[in-house]
């Protein structure tokens, strides 16, 4: 529950917004941007702060962990700006795939760069990010394959919850699919997915429930079987009401 999350400003870009998402379930978030999703999305991240509500992974709350206790929590987040908050452009591809859990390849504060490159070998494989090479920067790549490395690295490894801001926003048709089918194995494996999406068909597409998000709030929260675009931009500019329960 978030009630609410406060602007710089003093207004609500978030007002009470409850919602639970399930073990093998995609939730999929609509709406014209600007109108909280962002935020949302950075305070489940730990990249913003609750003004009152809390977060529970499995039980747990989380509200006030960094973003690193979050991780190990089970929290996996795609950001929906890679270059902002995703990558390094200038680091190489191995040690783009440890941003955040660097802890987590050392030992006395020493990387073990032998593991480092075990790691990016298994997921570069597992990803198919192209061309295949660890010691190649980020900044090299094209779109879709700077995109693979932040997905790679955020579903690569052990998680509960994951978060997805945007995760196909300018990339090519063949790495819209591959990251398509990621998300959609994750729901299989039992994950909870969190998707945000301005594509109203990547939402239909992927979602098993869909909520409509309007001036900071949940304006409905329905099946996917029972929306379309049509229903869906009525709620996100307003002419339409619905029970957001």
């Amino acid at each position: 529950m978030f009630d609410p999350i406060t602007g710089s400003h003093g207004g609500r870009l978030v007002d009470g917004v409850t919602f639970k998402v399930s073990p093998g379930e995609i939730l999929g978030i609509a709406g014209v941007e600007g109108n909280g999703q962002t935020e949302l999305i950075e305070a489940l991240a730990g990249l913003r702060t609750v003004a009152s509500g809390e977060i529970l992974i499995d039980g747990v709350e989380i509200t006030r962990r960094s973003v690193a206790q979050r991780h190990d929590a089970g929290l996996s987040h795609i950001p929906e700006d890679r270059h902002r908050r995703g990558l390094i452009l200038e680091y190489t591809i191995a040690n783009n795939l440890i941003l955040g859990v660097q802890r987590h390849f050392s030992k006395n504060g020493i990387i073990d760069r032998t593991r480092v490159m075990e790691n990016a070998l298994e997921e570069i494989a597992s990803f198919d990010i192209r061309p295949p090479n660890p010691l190649l920067v980020a900044r090299a790549l094209s779109g879709g394959n700077q995109q693979k490395v932040v997905v790679a690295r955020e579903m690569g490894r052990s998680f509960s919850v994951l978060l997805a801001s945007q995760p196909t926003r300018g990339v090519d048709v063949g790495a819209i699919e591959f990251i398509h089918q990621q998300l959609l194995d994750a729901r299989a494996q039992g994950k909870a997915i969190l998707l945000v999406s301005a594509e109203l068909n990547e939402v239909l597409a992927l979602s098993d429930r869909i909520a409509v998000m309007y001036r900071g709030k949940f304006a409905v929260v329905m099946p996917a079987s029972e929306a379309s675009e049509e229903v869906l931009g009525e709620y996100m500019i307003g002419t339409k009401k619905g029970n957001a329960a």
